[in-house]
């Protein structure tokens, strides 16, 4: 059986896209030992060596947007499989116009916990410049009694909806992420999802010889991490920097920026840093693109705070303390499993709150941690059924 890995932008840049996709190939490759796994990804002969195994082109995406090269290369596979990461409402129409490619083709689909947050992506789903000037025009000649842009993006949401459900119905199986993401897929009309975990639970950590040298100088401080999305950066970076300034006026506390894209994160947290009165007590991780390695430098943090999703499960993979501000809903969803919520959002980061739980991780983390192993225990259960459930579905015609 011939089998493309793909729906996600691989190669461009995401290290937590990387790690789940080096854990997806090891689950495959257990799974289904004699199956002929292929990659799709921007950066193939990269990807190809790290993962030992053929890699293609990025399908559905940059330069095959409208995947006419998937359309013309799919009927060479045996099965389309969506890989993973949070597409489901990052870029539905992306991964629905695949499946339905896939599915035109005669070539069984499946989805692989991917996950799906409450609300899609407004870049795509929310009215924006002219089409928004022409909306909220609209709205002022109905007097206030008809709100134009808000019926114009339910309708774009229903639409999606409508379509991703049907794409689904089509598919041998459906394993996604979490139980929020299963909710979100029935209100959307797909009850049948079945819920597993995020593939990147299973990453390994990199040997300790693999920690970077600028971090072994630092001896045993107390290590801050923080990680910032420059995708959807924070409003207001002026409160964070002088609660990280506050904070390092303790003894012996460092901070390091982890940045979970090397090239726009990396410089958004270099001009952040930069603004901050205690700089000369920062460090930003520069050249280390490995997830394994991205792990092994989280496990030597006392707490990390992110707006990155896979910064925080890298870290709660090895048992540190994390503390989110939220992007849309999944950060909210992965902390809940724990018991926490975020101290707010990008919009509006609670640092009265951000400081409060760092303090409190600080001084006592083995609550978290206690939870945090709950919640690996049921997550690795869950993975371990979904891997059966993966195994019936490939293996009906296998």
């Amino acid at each position: 059986m011939k089998i493309l890995l793909g729906g996600i932008p691989l190669g461009c840049d995401n290290i937590g896209d990387e790690a789940i996709i080096a854990c997806v190939v090891a689950i495959f490759r257990r799974v289904l030992p004699r199956a002929e796994l292929v990659v799709s990804t921007a950066r193939p002969e990269e990807t190809a060596r790290r993962l030992k195994l053929h890699c293609v082109m990025l399908y559905g995406f940059g330069a095959d947007a409208k995947c006419e090269a998937f359309r013309r290369d799919i009927a060479d596979y045996d099965c389309f499989v969506w890989a993973g990461a949070t597409g489901l409402s990052d870029y539905p129409a992306t991964g629905v116009r695949m499946l339905e490619v896939a599915q035109a083709a005669g070539v069984k689909t499946l989805l692989w916990n991917v996950g799906m947050n409450s609300v899609f992506n407004p870049a795509f789903f929310e009215a924006r410049g002219k089409k928004l000037a022409l909306l909220r025009a609209l709205s002022r000649c109905s007097f206030g009694t008809f709100d134009a842009v808000r019926f114009y993006e339910k309708v774009l949401d229903h639409r999606m909806r409508r379509r991703l459900s049907r794409a689904l119905a089509g598919c041998a199986a459906v394993i996604v992420r979490d139980q929020q993401s299963r909710d979100e897929l029935c209100r959307s009309g797909y009850p049948a999802a079945v819920v597993g975990a995020d593939s990147a639970l299973l990453l390994p950590t990199a040997a300790a010889e693999e920690l970077p040298p600028e971090l072994r100088a630092l001896g045993d401080c107390c290590l801050i991490g923080v990680g910032i999305s420059a995708q959807s950066p924070l409003r207001d970076p002026q409160g964070l920097q002088n609660f990280l300034d506050e904070m390092l006026a303790e003894t012996g506390r460092h901070v390091l920026f982890i940045p979970m894209n090397p090239v726009t994160d990396h410089a958004w947290m270099a001009d952040f840093r930069r603004g901050m009165t205690r700089c000369s007590q920062t460090s930003l991780l520069t050249g280390h693109d490995d997830p394994g390695v991205v792990q092994l430098v989280a496990s030597r943090c006392a707490v990390i705070i992110s707006s990155r999703l896979h910064l925080l499960f890298l870290a709660a993979n090895v048992g540190t303390p994390v503390v989110g501000i939220a992007r849309g809903s999944k950060i909210d969803n992965f902390l809940a499993a724990l018991g926490r919520r975020s101290v707010g959002d990008v919009n509006d980061c609670d640092v009265a709150r951000l400081r409060a739980e760092v303090e409190e991780l600080l001084a006592s983390p083995e609550e978290f941690r206690r939870a945090n192993e709950r919640y690996r225990t049921e997550c690795l259960a869950r993975l371990a059924a979904a891997e059966n459930c993966l195994r019936l579905a490939l293996e009906q015609e296998a």
